[in-house]
């Protein structure tokens, strides 16, 4: 499937659990792809769009965006995607900024390729601040692990140990393979709406508490320290 057929694919998802049409959203945010686009493609005429993009936190920025545009009145029923072709690839747009962006002027030169090469200087200094071991961290996978073995569709299910991390092909120290995001093709939606109109929805709804967002520097090495 495409790029943008993962964000059909999890919009019409979402839409059918909560008892919903096309017709009946009138916001729509999405990052990665273009909400005109997403819009078009389902048949939706928004009257409220946003396509904010800040990276993987993007979709989390919407909900706040959204939740605000309906307390104003802008839209009543907002429909939030993602959708990604990690793996294969399919109708993947190219990634933005090229030779010139400040990643590729000052931190490719000293060999960051992606976020396992970057993540990594935010987490050795969480290591060396509190006092955090391999073996804790190596938990963590352990752990999403456990989750995932409860899904039927996830990729790998076998449990692991927090041996098994740690004996497995460093990738960007303190990374193990198994401590590395999986790169797969797959998408997700979700749609928001007044608390009172979600009582009618057939499912019990979720309720917002409090949200927030900020932006900091787009290089890890120049992140401010907190």
């Amino acid at each position: 499937m495409s790029q943008i057929q993962l964000h059909a694919d999890a919009a019409l998802n979402t839409l059918a659990d909560a008892g919903l049409k096309a017709k009946d959203i009138d916001g729509v945010a999405t990052a990665g792809e273009s909400p005109v686009n997403i819009s078009h493609y389902l048949g939706i005429a928004p009257r409220w769009v946003d396509g904010s993009s800040v990276g993987g936190c993007s979709f989390m920025l919407h909900v706040r965006h959204a939740a605000a545009a309906i307390e104003a009145g802008y839209a009543d029923t907002i429909l939030i995607t993602h959708g990604e072709s990690g793996r294969s690839g399919v109708g993947r747009g190219g990634r933005g900024g090229g030779a010139g962006s400040l990643l590729a002027q000052f931190e490719g030169p000293y060999g960051s390729m992606g976020p396992t090469t970057m993540f990594m200087i935010g987490v050795l200094r969480y290591m060396k601040q509190y006092g955090v071991t391999h073996e804790q961290l190596a938990m963590v996978a352990v752990v999403q692990r456990e989750w995932a073995g409860m899904n039927p569709r996830a990729s790998y299910r076998d449990p692991i140990t927090v041996d098994d991390v740690l004996n497995s092909r460093l990738i960007a120290y303190p990374f193990h393979l198994l401590e590395c995001c999986l790169v797969t093709d797959g998408g997700g939606a979700l749609i928001l709406t007044a608390a009172e109109r979600a009582a009618d929805f057939p499912h019990k709804p979720v309720y917002i508490l409090g949200s927030g967002e900020s932006v900091e520097s787009p290089m890890v090495s120049q992140m401010k320290e907190t």
